[in-house]
């Protein structure tokens, strides 16, 4: 079927093509935006879009027009989803504005709802969208897009297949001047769960110098300022027994570099690609260690939010969890909130908080 798609939200990440190839006759680089991965989707036909600024609306129009004839443009998006009835919504507000959009999409009857990262900036919010997303039972993803790049889904697979022995350690470095903590950090939090396959239990952290005195509650502006949020360094323990520590303070390298330890080995990835490092010996009082370093090569034709798209279209399909589902996202929210009160609480250990149940009754997205 094809799924009449509506955006809301036409910044760069909703909005901009995909780049030149290296030569046009391998094609495209792999889609960045939404609509660029969009329109490498047959089932998908995007009918509307939606933001504030003209600007951005004419910009979209001016871009996907010849894509997809018929293109109409709002101001208001529930104006937007109460004319357009779209089968599947794509929300691309600021960090802080995601809420409220999903709640409306479900409202109106959206079947499935891709939304950017991070789910919420509040667990009452998250809470609120998980509860209703699960009891309306539409399929949603929320967009940690490298659950869908093809070196990270690698890197758990091996994981999952004791290539290391049991995982122990996952150490993660982010960095850079966009290192904040509800933006480029909640990728890396993310990650600790999907690697970890476990519930984050507790939490000990430190925020960047300068942000001593944040508090508890949200002080961004929506992703734009790196001055409103902190970086951090923190250490969280998952009930599994996986211990992580992340290193993500402004002042560092901005990169993304991840090693996941276990008794037998290694798995890194950073710049340089993905590899795994074995240490076995029989007998340590005999024998040497015997190293071998193996590059890794994943195989994969669709990655990113090209994938994260074919993912929610399965679920839809076949009725099975997505990759990024509501109550994964809300791990890295609760995660998130427990990093800002072990700060105030003068870099104590902090328990993570767990979901609450939903109301009786069931949640109403309404």
């Amino acid at each position: 079927m094809k799924y009449r798609t509506a955006l809301i939200g036409l910044s760069w990440i909703a909005a901009d093509p995909a780049d030149s190839g290296s030569d046009p006759v391998v094609g495209t680089a792999v889609p960045g935006s939404h609509a660029s991965a969009m329109a490498a989707i047959p089932d998908i036909e995007v009918v509307a879009g939606c933001d504030i600024l003209a600007t951005a609306r004419d910009a979209f129009l001016e871009r996907w027009t010849s894509q997809w004839p018929g293109l109409r443009m709002y101001r208001d998006y529930r104006e937007m989803l109460a004319k357009e009835r779209p089968d599947l919504v794509s929300v691309v507000t600021p960090d802080h504005l995601h809420a409220a959009p999903v709640l409306a999409a479900i409202e109106f009857g959206a079947k499935a709802i891709f939304c950017e990262k991070p789910l919420a900036t509040t667990l009452d919010e998250a809470d609120q969208v998980a509860h209703a997303v699960s009891a309306s039972g539409v399929a949603m993803c929320v967009d940690y897009t490298r659950r869908w790049i093809p070196e990270f889904v690698e890197a758990r697979r091996l994981v999952r297949s004791g290539a290391i022995g049991r995982l122990s350690q996952i150490v993660i470095h982010t960095g850079g001047p966009r290192a904040m903590l509800f933006r480029n950090h909640t990728h890396a939090i993310d990650l600790l769960s999907y690697f970890a396959d476990g519930e984050p239990d507790w939490v000990m952290a430190e925020l960047e110098q300068g942000f001593e005195s944040y508090g508890t509650a949200y002080r961004g502006d929506g992703g734009g300022d790196p001055a409103t949020e902190p970086g951090a360094n923190y250490y969280v323990a998952f009930a599994n027994g996986v211990r992580a520590y992340v290193t993500g303070m402004k002042d560092t390298v901005p990169e993304l570099r991840v090693d996941l330890i276990g008794p037998d080995g290694r798995i890194s990835l950073d710049v340089e690609g993905l590899r795994m490092i074995t240490i076995k010996s029989e007998d340590l009082r005999t024998n040497p260690l015997v190293t071998r370093i193996e590059p890794i090569t994943p195989a994969w034709t669709v990655a990113g939010i090209q994938a994260a798209l074919q993912d929610l279209i399965a679920a839809v399909e076949l009725g099975r969890p997505t990759a990024s589902s509501p109550a994964t996202a809300r791990q890295a929210v609760a995660i998130t909130q427990a990093i800002l009160e072990s700060q105030a609480q003068g870099n104590r250990p902090v328990r993570v908080a767990r979901i609450a149940a939903a109301p009786q009754g069931g949640a109403s997205p309404r």
